[in-house]
């Protein structure tokens, strides 16, 4: 999967051959014109490809360690003609809203990435604003508006950046990003200046205005914007995965190595060169918007890289400074799930949300309410520690639904414990749809010979919902389902007859109800074939109070202690650890009223959920064993 680089491969010599590369391109199609613009500005300009060799020794230099999240203030000029190319505030705020999404991996497509990819996945750490006060100091929307006797902008021009060409003139470029939105010459989506790849007055984002933002005049398949957060990426110094030639090289260690460009939307693994997979939904690809979802490790030390020896100035720029905060100010800043891009089941419903200090001080508790569709109010106690801009995303104890449409309803309370005197922030709503039905997860481990295998899985009438023949071997398949309420059969079966028996490795299969994890269908020896049937049906469940069940210490040391007010009638209870992409990394029976995870699971910030038939409590938990 991850492309190892020869140590006596020379890092500039590989700078010198993109660099060189000026009449090469494989594309079908040039959605960005960010790499032809670099090499016909570099041919014209000697001393810049110097300047640009010496930033790339310092890029192979440079090792972050750790990073605080950044705030990068932003300024829109919006060039139009006519009304159509003048595009709406809406718009504009839509654009931000996914930048800031998809630079901090909280875009809601970010479970999609192939579980192949995901130790290499990062979350870039840049925030974006619509400025709030312009280079000389005064308060601002961030957002310029001119109109212009041009019919559109070519993509090897430099009309865009100026007044008296009909465009609109940059406010700093050491300060701010300028995004310029205007009509494109034709099959171009719009590009971003790389640093030192240009002069100082075009140094930003061009976009098209029908690939900006997600609502108004953004056109499907670019509707997303994403051809924003792939021209950020040009700005930030990250090149295309292909390297714009044949099986070319992006200067970043962890993408894999590509043939070329990947258009529409794959199904992976889709290999190339000698990969085992094109990392085609890294947003530096040209796939469709709602097949990008991820930025690497590589790629964050590039563009940190990048903002620490050229684009430093933004690290003290006040163009996102707002003077008015106040003391205790908690905000719900986004519903990740349940969303529409994803399929919704019906039970459970999993509320994911971003909680943001809007506040001058540290914010150490919040209270957060929510319902859907008007039902009864559940409430649930944030606790951690988030200084001024700050956010943290978490899930919120299940919900279950009735019917297909929804609201949901989330809101924040009690910042710190006082009131909340800017309540503007607090909520979030989301109109949502789901599938009747409950969240089934299927796990299949192959054994040492998974060709043999072959499953299917059918409901009461042998309708097939899913199968799958000649697997891998010794590889874990984790697969989730919807399944309405009703009857089904699983079939697995092995060519050879001798299934996963007979210490031919540790083969085994289970269907269990997510997120709690329930077994329904468990099997690990079977012969020729094996058939199970087993039934989805409605259960309630009560979501229990912090006053009748806590946890403590937290943060904790390695043992984590349950104080219980709740008469549990000497039934087992279960505890389930989930880490922030809510994937399950823990689940045991719970001993002596005692989780013992000393030497278990590393430092960090977990969702702990402990349930039985009867009942689901939900807590964050903090791990700090030094």
């Amino acid at each position: 999967m991850l492309k190892f680089v020869d140590p006596k491969n020379n890092i500039l010599k590989r700078l010198v051959l993109f660099l060189l590369t000026i009449n090469i391109c494989y594309a079908q199609n040039e959605k960005c014109a960010s790499h032809l613009r670099l090499i016909n500005y570099l041919e014209k300009n000697e001393e810049t490809k110097k300047y640009r060799l010496n930033l790339e020794k310092e890029t192979k230099k440079f090792k972050l360690s750790k990073a605080s999240n950044i705030n990068i203030p932003v300024v829109v000029h919006i060039v139009h003609k006519n009304a159509n190319e003048n595009i709406s505030n809406s718009q504009i705020e839509s654009q931000i809203n996914v930048l800031n999404d998809d630079f901090t991996r909280m875009n809601n497509n970010a479970n999609n990435t192939p579980f192949d990819f995901l130790p290499i996945i990062s979350n870039l750490q840049i925030n974006f604003c619509l400025a709030t006060i312009d280079p000389n100091g005064n308060p601002t929307n961030g957002i310029i508006r001119k109109q212009t006797v041009a019919n559109d902008f070519t993509s090897y021009g430099n009309e865009i950046c100026y007044d008296s060409l009909g465009g609109s003139n940059a406010w700093n470029t050491k300060k701010y990003l300028n995004i310029w939105v205007c009509d494109i010459e034709s099959g171009v989506l719009g590009w971003g200046q790389y640093p030192a790849g240009g002069d100082i007055n075009t140094d930003g984002v061009v976009i098209d205005f029908t690939a900006f933002g997600t609502n108004g005049t953004a056109t499907h398949p670019y509707n997303l914007g994403r051809t924003s957060t792939h021209e950020i990426g040009h700005w930030f110094n990250l090149l295309h995965l292909w390297g714009d030639q044949i099986c070319g090289d992006d200067l970043v260690n962890d993408t894999p190595e590509q043939e070329e460009a990947n258009y529409g939307c794959k199904i992976h693994p889709h290999p190339s060169c000698t990969n085992n997979g094109d990392m085609f939904m890294n947003f530096m690809d040209y796939t469709n918007d709602a097949c990008m979802n991820s930025f690497t490790q590589g790629q964050k030390n590039r563009v940190w890289a990048a903002i620490y020896n050229y684009r430093n100035e933004l690290l003290n720029s006040n163009g996102c400074t707002n003077d008015t905060l106040m003391d205790n100010d908690a905000g719900v800043l986004k519903i990740i799930q349940p969303n529409n891009e994803n399929e919704n089941c019906a039970t459970p419903i999993i509320p994911r949300i971003v909680l943001k200090n809007f506040g001058n001080s540290t914010l150490h508790s919040a209270d957060i309410k929510y319902n859907i569709n008007g039902g009864n109010e559940i409430f649930y106690n944030w606790n951690g520690s988030l200084n001024t801009n700050e956010t943290d995303t978490f899930s919120l104890p299940p919900l279950t639904s009735n019917g297909t449409n929804h609201l949901l309803i989330i809101s924040s309370l009690l910042p710190n414990g006082m009131p909340d005197i800017n309540t503007s922030n607090d909520q979030k709503t989301i109109f949502f749809s789901s599938i009747n039905g409950k969240n089934i997860k299927l796990d299949i481990m192959t054994d040492n010979y998974g060709h043999e295998t072959s499953w299917m899985l059918l409901n009461e009438n042998n309708n097939l919902i899913d199968s799958a023949h000649n697997l891998m071997s010794n590889k874990l398949y984790e697969l989730s389902y919807c399944l309405n309420f009703g009857c089904y059969k699983f079939i697995i079966n092995d060519s050879y007859g001798d299934g996963f028996c007979c210490n031919f490795g540790n083969g085994m299969y289970e269907i269990a109800e997510w997120p709690y994890l329930n077994s329904i269908v468990y099997g690990n020896q079977f012969l020729y074939t094996d058939t199970t049937h087993f039934c989805i049906t409605p259960t309630k469940t009560n979501y229990i109070e912090s006053e009748s069940f806590n946890i403590f210490p937290n943060p904790s040391q390695g043992n984590i202690f349950i104080k219980n007010n709740k008469t549990l009638n000497n039934t087992p209870i279960f505890a389930n650890i989930y880490n922030h992409l809510g994937q399950l990394i823990y689940a045991e029976e719970i001993d002596n009223e005692m989780i013992k995870l000393e030497n278990k699971i590393n430092d960090g910030i977990y969702q702990l959920l402990i349930y039985n038939n009867n009942f689901i409590y939900s807590k964050k938990i903090i791990l700090q064993k030094n």
